[in-house]
């Protein structure tokens, strides 16, 4: 018995999917070759996999026995090439961030810039993705630091804050609404059309959470994932944005304003990284630049 990762991972995928055609559009063959090739793992087995009829696929109860193994197998055999990735990785002049969109246009270019000049030959690779991949793409060893929310509950990583900013307020000029500093106020915004980033995602966890510790719950006009999205249809005048201050400037463009609200709940930002993990020369020199970045800012 001789089955290679590629028939492994067919065979996970069509005893999920059971469906045929599925999993030959994502391995790239015909079904008939599909066919074929289930047929030929399982006579290198020795017990049938599948039970096929012209209206239904279902797995046999020694398929149902192996999904587990053969799953366990890939998980083994993907996790062994990210650390062979993490090590050549190290060992060469290689960078890979996961950051939050916000941070990944205003904080990250100044920090590329630096490393290209001081390291030209340097890969860089940059992930602008929510709180939720970017924690997936660290523990995968897909990425050598994220820049993220403080809501980390995963005893491998590490979290260091580095900066904290309020929440404010993102009306198109004709919008009406007192353009002056305002206080937070679960009962205003409830009046209000909110353009909000939906649930899953670190901004929104932020503003769920300061409405339920008022006996609230805050439910948004809309709700769309893209922060430059959420910007034109603000400008547009469809309703109000409340994003943390960095995130507002991004995509506050012409004919809209950034209201400040005192009182306003806080987005924590931090450096997040795997315990584990030997840190690179390379990603040690980008982590101290962003420190230093931050606190120039501050101050």
């Amino acid at each position: 018995m001789n089955l290679t990762p590629r028939e492994l991972g067919i065979f996970v995928s069509l005893a999920n999917s059971l469906n045929f055609g599925h999993t030959a559009d994502r391995f790239f063959v015909t079904q008939p070759t599909m066919s074929k090739m289930v047929k030929t793992m399982e006579e290198k087995l020795g017990v049938r996999l599948f039970e096929r009829t012209t209206r239904s696929v279902t797995l046999t109860p020694e398929g149902r026995d192996l999904l587990e193994v053969a799953s366990r197998i890939i998980e083994d055999y993907e996790n062994g090439l990210t650390e062979l990735a993490e090590v050549a990785r190290n060992r060469s002049e290689r960078l890979s961030i996961a950051a939050l969109p916000s941070l990944a246009a205003t904080l990250l270019p100044g920090l590329i810039a630096d490393i290209r000049q001081r390291h030209p030959k340097c890969v860089i690779k940059i992930h602008d993705v929510i709180h939720d991949h970017a924690i997936d793409l660290l523990r995968m060893r897909k990425v050598d630091f994220a820049l993220s929310g403080a809501d980390v509950l995963h005893r491998d990583l590490t979290y260091t804050e580095i900066m904290r900013e309020p929440f404010v307020m993102l009306v198109a000029d004709d919008f009406p609404v007192s353009r002056a500093e305002r206080p937070w106020s679960e009962s205003e915004i409830e009046q209000l059309p909110v353009v909000s980033m939906p649930k899953g995602t670190g901004t929104r966890m932020h503003i769920d959470m300061t409405f339920m510790r008022k006996g609230r719950q805050f439910r948004p006009f809309l709700e769309i994932q893209g922060l430059s999205t959420i910007g034109k249809f603000v400008q547009k005048g469809c309703g109000v944005a409340l994003l943390p201050q960095s995130a507002a400037a991004l995509v506050c463009e012409e004919r809209m304003t950034i209201i400040p609200l005192s009182g306003a709940p806080e987005r924590i930002i931090g450096i997040i990284t795997r315990h584990e993990s030997g840190l690179s020369d390379l990603t040690l020199q980008a982590l101290d630049w962003i420190r230093q970045s931050v606190a120039a800012t501050d101050s």
